[in-house]
């Protein structure tokens, strides 16, 4: 089982991989302290200094508890609920509180960009001439699916009815017309 939040910042597995995934995530990991907006999602006053570290009550919508469990650790720019066990970094924080998945973490982390007024990275240009190398192949699948999903319904829809005719010569004509006009219908 894989823990929410490693002390030394490292992870057991992975985040996904690409420039268009990590950048966001890196630019929002730099430009927003945890701390700005756990103040922000806890309220005005909500926040409580204690030595080094930052207090209040979980901020996770799936949590509620009476006793300040969650602590903002200033100085590694993380966080930690004691209670819910969950914790990491100012991506992971926005991530749960707005309810992304975590394959959506990029999204969290440029939304999280807006908030706070900072622009969010572009694609790099190698990312649009690999768009438009694999558009072809892209397009050819979909024609495959579509095809597929035509002959699907075509099959359970259509063919019943036709398979209901009893003489074989026109069971044929009125196969062929049906599958000429479903292939109209249905492009």
């Amino acid at each position: 089982m894989e823990t929410e939040y490693h002390p030394s910042g490292s992870r057991t597995t992975p985040r996904y991989r690409g420039v268009t995934y990590v950048t966001p995530i890196n630019a929002a990991n730099e430009a927003v302290p945890v701390i700005d907006l756990a103040d922000r999602l806890a309220g005005p006053g909500k926040m409580r200094r204690v030595g080094n570290t930052w207090v209040t009550n979980c901020l996770l919508p799936s949590h509620e508890d009476r006793s300040p469990s969650f602590v903002v650790y200033p100085e590694t720019n993380s966080w930690y609920c004691f209670s819910c066990l969950h914790g990491g970094d100012v991506v992971e924080l926005a991530r749960l509180v707005w309810g992304y998945d975590e394959r959506d973490a990029h999204v969290a982390a440029a939304m999280l960009l807006l908030d706070f007024g900072h622009e969010v990275p572009q694609r790099p240009p190698a990312w649009f001439r690999k768009q438009e190398r694999q558009k072809a192949t892209r397009d050819d699948i979909e024609k495959t699916r579509n095809n597929i999903r035509r002959r699907r319904l075509f099959r359970y829809l259509i063919l019943p009815h036709v398979d209901a005719i009893e003489d074989e010569e026109e069971r044929n004509r009125e196969l062929d017309r049906a599958w000429s006009d479903f292939r109209r219908f249905m492009p």
